[in-house]
């Protein structure tokens, strides 16, 4: 453990972020005139934030002699700073209406103006209003998160003037938008909206970490290559994962999974057997993602402590974001000589290439000084900060941020010699999973509520009927047992699960999560107690 400790200091600089929204005046930004700070909503590790404040203030500084400060709030990862931004967009309308309108406000309208099929009319003044919350940018997450807000109407191409935005910064920069630079698409994703509400700045990707000394006292164990290697029995009890519930990302990653087995399963099947291939694939990644729960140690609320436990020896091996994984490996690196324990490998053909993007919030306080920040983040100045080793010109002053800039003419010979991973080139990748948004981008809040219900809210259930199988050399009817998928199949997944979860109603939300949970842990029991007979 000892050995560590430096590392794990360096970590706890990082995970110390604000876990409430700041006040938007602080001792830092109180001498600042509005005009000069920018408030930015972002679930960015602190040492991102550090480097793009530093970079960014300098930048305006030589660029436009122009001192500014930049104003972060951190309340939590990308799904609770979706739920806050829903939130406090419903209390600045209710607000608005009280004060602005003489016509009463009713409760239905904070339930309905952010459905683009509301009909009490409470949409259209929101939308035709500059109503804001006080904050200019929604800075880091992923496209999913972004394109739910986009559908709510809470970030926008441009302001209301037309000067500024993610929209503006297209017309004044054509170039930077096409398929040598930010492609429209990549594998599959989207990168930047088709009507710029929002633009990807960097690029991610997923994988598994793991600790080499594991595999060290398993001497005939091959280290992971895919996502199902993860299922082995040896793994029990030993993987660490984060809580789908608390992160867009891990639910991609699981979606990921499902893609790929999808895929899999109806590669060069063609018609009426095509569904019936997909519906097949649907369970098999299902029942790796089972599996892959089966063996996890926990279930955490954050995603950066997966490394520092896999490195610790806390947990075998995890899930995680590409930059999570190379980015403590640098800091084992530092701490320890050149080594680390920690390994990092993206699943072959199991993960593509998505985006961190950024977007202008509806009613933005500073537009201007957002649609800057945007262009800075999209300009080569601010490509490179995530890419630049620690120190080189143009790069990060204390770390190396090891993410891989989305613009594709970032990556020459120039560039790359100052690149902490030069030897990762995204755009020339082979073996990524291409993602195909009709098979399940529909039915991603339904896959997060499967999930959790078939392995968080049932774990010690889970794990108890696997321990029981894996002790009893998997007897056929209590395996059986454990492996019926049939209350989650592909057609009720993305049929009447999802259907129920688009009534945005917690109650319903809340029995149908009850439901689920209920019928997985009566079966666990089950297979538990057929393992523990023989049968």
């Amino acid at each position: 453990m000892g050995r560590y400790l430096a590392v794990f200091l360096a970590l706890a600089a990082v995970l110390a972020a604000p876990v409430f929204l700041k006040p938007a005046s602080s001792a830092r930004t109180g001498d600042f005139a509005a005009a000069d700070r920018l408030v930015i909503l972002s679930p960015h590790v602190e040492t991102i934030r550090a480097e793009f404040d530093a970079a960014f203030t300098r930048w305006m500084l030589e660029k436009h002699s122009r001192k500014v400060v930049l104003d972060w709030r951190v309340p939590g990862g990308t799904s609770e700073i979706t739920k806050i931004i829903a939130s406090d967009y419903r209390a600045a309308l209710e607000h608005y209406w009280k004060t602005k309108r003489t016509d009463p406000w009713n409760e239905e309208y904070g339930r309905s103006f952010m459905d683009p099929a509301d009909k009490t009319g409470a949409r259209s003044v929101w939308m035709k209003s500059e109503i804001g919350i006080g904050v200019d940018l929604f800075f880091g997450g992923g496209p999913i998160d972004f394109a739910g807000v986009k559908k709510q109407g809470c970030i926008v191409p441009t302001d209301g003037s037309g000067k500024y935005g993610v929209a503006r910064v297209k017309t004044l920069h054509p170039d930077w938008f096409g398929d040598g630079t930010i492609p429209a698409t990549f594998t599959g994703e989207a990168f930047h909206d088709p009507e710029f509400s929002w633009a990807g700045t960097c690029l991610s990707s997923f994988g598994i970490c793991y600790n080499i000394d594991f595999f060290q006292r398993h001497p005939g164990l091959a280290e992971p290559k895919v996502w199902g290697d993860l299922t082995a029995p040896v793994f029990e009890n030993s993987l660490a994962l984060t809580d789908p519930g608390k992160s867009g990302t891990v639910v991609k990653m699981f979606e990921n999974i499902l893609q790929q087995e999808m895929q899999r399963a109806a590669k060069g099947v063609a018609g009426e057997g095509k569904k019936d291939a997909l519906a097949r694939g649907w369970l098999e990644g299902m029942g790796i993602i089972r599996k892959i729960g089966a063996n996890a140690r926990y279930w955490t609320d954050s995603a950066t402590k997966i490394p520092l436990d896999v490195t610790e020896g806390e947990a075998a091996a995890g899930l995680c974001v590409d930059f999570y994984g190379r980015n403590f490996i640098e800091r084992l690196q530092r701490a320890n000589h050149g080594e680390s324990r920690l390994k990092f490998v993206m699943p072959e053909g199991g993960t593509g290439q998505s985006v961190d993007p950024i977007a202008m919030l509806r009613g933005a306080p500073n537009p201007e000084l957002a649609t800057r920040f945007i262009e800075f983040t999209l300009s080569m100045d601010g490509q490179r900060l995530w890419a630049y080793r620690a120190g080189e010109p143009g790069g990060p002053l204390r770390m190396a941020l090891r993410r891989l800039p989305v613009r594709r003419d970032f990556y020459n010979a120039e560039n790359l010699k100052h690149c902490s991973d030069a030897e990762i080139l995204p755009y020339q990748t082979k073996d990524l999973l291409v993602y195909d948004p009709a098979l399940t981008s529909s039915s991603f809040t339904a896959i997060r509520l499967v999930i959790r219900a078939m392995c968080l809210d049932t774990h010690e259930e889970l794990k108890d009927a696997w321990s029981a199988l894996i002790a009893n050399k998997f007897p056929p009817r209590a395996t059986a047992a454990f492996n019926d998928l049939s209350t989650v199949g592909y057609s009720n997944v993305t049929g009447p699960i999802a259907d129920k979860l688009k009534q945005r109603d917690s109650l319903v939300t809340a029995e149908l999560s009850r439901t689920l949970a209920q019928q997985f842990r009566g079966q666990y029991i089950l297979a538990a107690r057929l393992a523990r007979e023989g049968q």
